[in-house]
């Protein structure tokens, strides 16, 4: 056997699938998620107001998003889905393509001795630019910034008042 013409046909073969792996990698992209914990104190509080009022400000607070569900005997609000495009998920650089993601609010008022509890769960869901993952919403895990941008709204609102 000719060991230079083996090293040679083995190096060729590791520089092929080296090649290759690079332009998958580039071609295809990459959706990445931040997956971490969510901080569940970050989503929920306690406020010193009374129920009736805290519920006109988280009325106030979803303001310009379709309420499907309001029981305020049962404590819950579920608003509609709001649709638009991920800011952190990309095909890549060579097939250009945006995610389009959507959420909903559940929230649950409830009052607690002298204060009113207030939870904010957002489901989340995205959707593929192309491909057969097009027609379909997938869930993800919500990462937690929507929770307390809702929160930081109501804090805003009751604060004011």
């Amino acid at each position: 056997m000719d060991r230079k013409r083996l090293s040679h046909t083995g190096y060729f073969v590791v520089m092929t699938l080296l090649i290759i792996t690079l332009c998958t990698a580039i071609l295809t992209g990459c959706a990445t998620t931040g997956r971490g914990h969510r901080d569940m104190t970050a989503v929920s509080g306690y406020f010193n107001k009374d129920v009736k009022t805290v519920w006109d400000a988280v009325t106030q607070a979803v303001e310009g998003i379709p309420i499907e569900i309001k029981d305020t005997e049962k404590g819950i609000l579920r608003t509609r889905w709001v649709t638009g495009w991920s800011k952190t998920k990309t095909t890549g650089i060579l097939l250009e393509g945006q995610w389009q993601e959507r959420y909903r609010l559940l929230i649950r008022v409830i009052s607690e001795q002298n204060k009113t509890y207030v939870s904010v769960n957002a489901q989340v869901e995205t959707k593929a630019p192309g491909g057969s993952q097009a027609y379909r919403w997938n869930r993800v895990v919500s990462d937690g910034a929507i929770e307390q941008e809702f929160l930081k709204r109501l804090e805003t609102i009751l604060g004011s008042q």
